[in-house]
């Protein structure tokens, strides 16, 4: 989803409306399906059919809590995954990376709210009436995590702060309009959610966050910065307000995004994100993430989606990028990729600071 054209106020507001409909159509299909114990049972399972369906197609994700992992070919145990084969909801899925973190996030803030759901309803709740935040709703608004930093559930309870072992409560004062109800979720609002964040979490997370609403069109700056008026009394101002002042809707990626906290980071500036490159006929051969052109220095953000999606075979990929660099270097300019792993570390920064330097007093 690209950003939305702004022909005009009402029109703009009413096509970001629409999209964020589907985006949260989208999401509410995609996250997992939760079995709780109780439930199991009335089905019909005894705790020992339980147990080997645990070694089988549901792994425990918290107390009394399991989500499906798998489809399997057991008949018996087709109550458990049928919504999963029937697509309204997603298999659990592992990848042994560090997109684990988020999955096990995204199935306790499932089950979290699926559990406060039945207990509501049930007039057993003597609980004040909750809000997902922070991380959790992140996930539930579909914004990326950069690092899952908080591997609780997170909620805002007014009058109540305390820490569990799947859930942390936090006391900050929510205005009516901050709070809104997707599907089965009470929820702070896309901005709010974002301000939050920004107040709580490292600067890369916050912008990276920002860079992904603002290059979708799921929020304008206006919006943002007034429910980051709302917050004037929280601490953390400074750098919530340094993740405003970075974002650029231009990014194209998280990894960009935490490349343009990084280079902030460690007083890096001049660099300017995606820019083209074009050949003697006018045609555009190369589209680089960063480009300095004082220094004619260029940083590529590599992952593993760059070289993996497409209808390119990474083999191809990678040959064309080295044409690419080639290109790029006889023009004089400096190529330098950073990896993903590579972003989190201190060292590729002061390299490419001292590269810069090094080339800006040369020329």
């Amino acid at each position: 989803m690209d950003s939305l054209p702004e022909s005009s106020t009402g029109l703009s507001t009413f096509s970001t409306l629409v999209w964020r409909m589907v985006l949260f159509v989208v999401i509410i299909c995609s996250m997992y399906s939760i079995m709780t114990t109780a439930r199991l049972l009335r089905s019909g399972f005894t705790k020992r059919e339980l147990a080997r369906a645990e070694r089988c197609c549901v792994r425990r994700v918290a107390r009394g809590r399991y989500a499906v992992e798998r489809t399997c070919e057991k008949v018996e145990h087709e109550g458990i995954w049928a919504a999963v084969r029937e697509g309204h909801a997603q298999e659990f899925e592992l990848f042994d990376d560090r997109r684990d973190a988020e999955q096990y996030l995204k199935a306790l803030v499932r089950a979290r709210a699926e559990k406060v759901n039945e207990e509501e309803s049930s007039g057993r709740s003597k609980r004040r009436r909750e809000v997902f935040s922070h991380l959790s709703a992140a996930l539930i608004h579909g914004l990326p995590i950069v690092v899952v930093a908080e591997r609780r559930v997170e909620v805002i309870r007014c009058g109540a702060s305390r820490k569990h072992r799947h859930l942390r409560v936090r006391n900050t004062p929510l205005t009516p309009g901050s709070v809104m109800t997707i599907g089965i979720y009470r929820v702070t609002t896309l901005e709010r959610t974002i301000v939050d964040v920004a107040l709580t979490y490292e600067l890369a997370t916050a912008v990276a966050m920002i860079d992904h609403a603002l290059r979708r069109g799921l929020t304008s700056m206006e919006e943002i910065h007034t429910a980051f008026a709302e917050r004037d009394a929280a601490r953390a101002q400074r750098r919530a307000r340094c993740a405003l002042d970075l974002s650029d809707a231009r990014r194209e990626s998280p990894a960009e995004s935490v490349a343009a906290a990084r280079f902030f980071e460690h007083g890096i500036g001049g660099f300017d994100p995606q820019v083209e490159f074009k050949d003697r006929d006018g045609r555009v051969f190369a589209r680089v993430d960063f480009c300095h052109r004082g220094a004619k220095v260029i940083i590529e953000v590599d992952g593993l989606a760059k070289y993996s999606m497409g209808p390119r075979t990474p083999r191809k990929a990678l040959e064309d990028e080295k044409v690419r660099d080639a290109q790029l270097a006889a023009l004089g300019y400096r190529v330098v990729h950073l990896t993903w792993k590579q972003l989190f570390l201190a060292t590729p920064f002061e390299d490419i600071k001292r590269i810069v330097s090094e080339r800006v007093v040369a020329r």
